[in-house]
């Protein structure tokens, strides 16, 4: 078996490590969060490849994030991380997959008509919608503060430009209906909340306001917030319109994208276009074995392209998207998934596929089917594979193991003996009966609960399973949110910021830090800061300055006057406890916290959460764009703990990315959050080991274009019900608490 090498790794955390890959083998990479995992597998050897590949191709102008001494025989790679970057609502699963084609071939031949009518990017497209499927509605979970009071502005719409307009407005606008502008909205009846949404004044009166640092005078009536956002015609009322509205079904197209006229045409009796482009892909394969019965021979070729792909989509447990489903809208499992069935239908062999937890987000059932397809992709290329799921590494022909920690602690070449001490760990089990239990009924435009009622214990924590695409993670982001106004969804998408976000700035800790700087040393606030008074006059505070262009591309190299810490070197000069607001922020959680640096209340409070949710190897200087989705999800969840402002907390697969050891870290804390705080967590997962020791369990099964709760109950009602589905795999799980 051909070797390929890799000699003095040492990109990122990793120290100076030798690995080898053997082709046609699967080789799984295993270690604790942070140990150089991702480091080694995508930076250094799918971007070694890329690189080669790039200098035959590009001209040179290659990016290198590895740092190693040498490397022999390496093979193309693919690299599919559980990423998903696209924004574009217009890129669909036939588009992105290049299924379009067959897609409007069958549907015009058929219908007779034009085949630009089965374009929604052009001419055939919804013009309600635009071809997008859904229209933007104003949400008034986004919309609504429900905690301040009417003259305080509870509209977050009003709270930004024009504030001081809106305050007066809203006021007015009380005293003309005879409501008490000092009243909570939440205090309101449910009349007097629909009249200050919806409602329009009979009075115009003039008020003058300040807006940015001018008094400007104004003359108007009031237009309640939705009405505002609906009518679009003034451009204060419907100001930032995008970011208080939500995706709603379009009721034109159906969510077909075409124009109804095109949409309704019957394909075969009770089969229309618009069932070809929105039903789910396990109805569509039936329906379209059906049409192809029927079908003229010359449609025979597109049919088939367009059921082997829901067939490997099906195999990897995609069956319940749509053709016309956005990729924007897919998780990062799911875009990886559909990325695997396309390279199961492709033609390229020899390959080396480096996937990212591909066992993440699914039901325990289908891990052995996804474990199957990695096995059969190995007889004609090479797998390297990150993974936690102990199956996975139990199949894998080769294993490389990393530890003994996060971040700089991290980085070393490890024996499975190791490996499985560190994933030691033990939390035992408790119960929370909770202090009362609520009732909501589930809906959407998008999942169909058959009439579904959850039941929520309050105070108490509550598991979601079931099937991958039952629904789950629509209950935690759209449902719950419209019925509690102190819930807070917590998801593993990227966190918002800029490219020079960092964990610091995003935690706010960096904001300790700099008035504890300013207060030791007398100086002013902004010359701690990268981006006031005590930036760097070279560079502008960003460490690197521009030395010219390569094929239109800007060239950059590090800032010879500071060299690359954005600070001007008198600030670098200052020094509080014996160290500078530069090197400060080069240190970890960990080491932060073992400093002698004295810590305000709110900053210990930030440095512990983060040390708790198993964070303590992140540098705070990391920039957030670069952390995986896990630790995206634990620093938000830092964030609403340290807030403490919601009592109930969704969480979506919160142990994805994590070993046993962080699992059990993670689980002590919510533990304490509920035993002390009483909150509420509501958790959607499918490791099992995170499962067993939730309170509650939802189990969701998902039937043709409908989802139904099929058990609710305790942990000890689960175990008895034999005949549960989920119940099973969390016996089988147990020995391991």
């Amino acid at each position: 078996m051909q070797k390929i090498t890799y000699k003095g790794i040492k990109t990122h955390n990793l120290k100076n490590i030798d690995v080898d890959l053997y082709q046609g083998g699967m080789t799984c990479i295993a270690g604790v969060s942070g140990s150089g995992k991702s480091s080694l597998a995508f930076s250094t050897i799918a971007g070694i490849s890329q690189a080669e590949y790039d200098k035959m191709t590009n001209d040179n102008k290659v990016e290198i994030d590895y740092d190693v001494d040498s490397y022999d025989d390496v093979v193309m790679a693919v690299p599919l991380k559980q990423l998903n970057f696209n924004v574009n609502p217009r890129s669909t699963v036939m588009s992105y997959f290049d299924l379009q084609k067959f897609v409007v071939y069958v549907a015009g031949s058929i219908t007779g008509l034009p085949l630009s009518d089965f374009n929604y990017n052009g001419d055939g497209r919804c013009r309600a919608c635009q071809g997008l499927g859904y229209k933007l509605r104003p949400d008034p979970i986004r919309m609504i503060d429900y905690d301040k009071k009417i003259c305080e502005i509870p509209f977050r719409c009003w709270q930004k430009t024009y504030a001081d307009f809106f305050r007066q407005l809203l006021i007015a606008y009380c005293d003309e209906c005879g409501m008490d502008s000092n009243k909570r909205f939440k205090e309101l009846s449910e009349k007097q909340k629909e009249t200050l949404l919806y409602g329009t004044g009979e009075k115009k009166q003039t008020f003058k306001y300040r807006a940015g640092g001018r008094t400007r005078s104004r003359t108007s009536c009031y237009i309640g917030p939705i009405t505002g956002l609906e009518k679009k015609t003034d451009a204060m009322f419907s100001h930032n319109r995008e970011r208080y509205c939500a995706q709603k079904k379009c009721d034109c197209c159906g969510g077909s994208r075409l124009r109804a006229k095109t949409a309704v045409k019957d394909l075969v009796k009770g089969f229309t276009v618009a069932h070809l482009y929105t039903e789910d892909l396990d109805t569509l394969e039936k329906d379209l074995q059906q049409l192809k019965k029927g079908a003229a021979k010359n449609l025979h070729p597109a049919l088939e392209n367009i059921l082997a792909f829901i067939t490997v989509c099906k195999k990897v447990g995609l069956g319940h998207l749509s053709l016309t489903r956005s990729i924007a809208s897919l998780s990062g499992g799911e875009l990886q998934r559909l990325r695997i069935a396309q390279l199961l239908l492709g033609k390229m062999h020899d390959l080396l596929i480096v996937l990212d937890e591909p066992t993440a987000s699914l039901y325990p059932a289908e891990v052995n089917l996804m474990i199957d397809i990695m096995e059969e992709m190995c007889k004609k290329n090479t797998l390297l594979v990150v993974e936690h799921n102990e199956k996975v590494i139990e199949r894998s022909d080769h294993h490389i193991y990393l530890g003994y920690d996060g971040g700089k602690r991290g980085g070393y070449l490890i024996s499975k003996a190791e490996f499985m001490k560190l994933q030691e760990g033990l939390l035992d089990y408790q119960f929370f009966q909770g202090f009362s239990h609520d009732t909501c009924r589930l809906g959407s435009d998008y999942v169909d609960y058959a009439g579904s009622v959850l039941e929520i214990p309050k105070g108490s924590i509550l598991g979601l399973c079931g099937t991958s695409g039952c629904g789950k993670t629509t209950v935690l982001r759209e449902i719950l949110p419209q019925f509690y106004e102190d819930y807070l969804y917590v998801s593993q998408k990227p966190l918002k910021g800029t490219s020079f976000t960092t964990v610091a700035t995003y935690t706010k800790l960096l904001d300790e830090i700099r008035s504890r700087f300013a207060k030791a040393l007398g100086k002013d606030k902004g010359y701690f800061s990268q981006r006031g008074e005590g930036a760097c006059d070279t560079c502008g505070g960003t460490g690197a300055v521009e030395i010219g262009s390569f094929y239109e591309e800007k060239l950059f190299d590090t800032c010879d006057k500071c060299n690359g810490t954005g600070y001007l070197q008198e600030v670098l000069s200052w020094q509080v406890d014996g160290i500078n607001i530069y090197d400060i922020q080069q240190m970890t959680v960990d080491e932060l916290i073992a400093s002698t640096f004295h810590w305000s209340v709110k900053a210990n409070k930030i440095l512990k959460l983060l040390l708790n949710l198993g964070l303590g190897y992140l540098k705070i200087s990391q920039k957030v764009k670069t952390l995986s989705g896990g630790e995206n999800q634990r620093i938000k969840l830092a964030e609403a703990l340290n807030d403490n402002k919601y009592a109930m907390i969704g969480l979506d697969e919160p142990a994805k990315g994590l070993g046993r050891r962080e699992t059990v870290r993670l689980l002590g804390l919510i533990y304490d959050q509920v035993a002390k705080n009483k909150k509420t967590f509501i958790i959607a997962e499918h490791n099992t080991m995170f499962l067993n020791y939730c309170s509650y369990f939802a189990e969701f099964i998902r039937k043709g274009q409908s989802s139904t709760i099929v058990f609710q109950g305790s942990r000890e009602q689960l175990f008895n019900d034999e005949k549960n589905d989920i119940r099973n795999w969390l016996i089988a799980d147990v020995a391991g608490l």
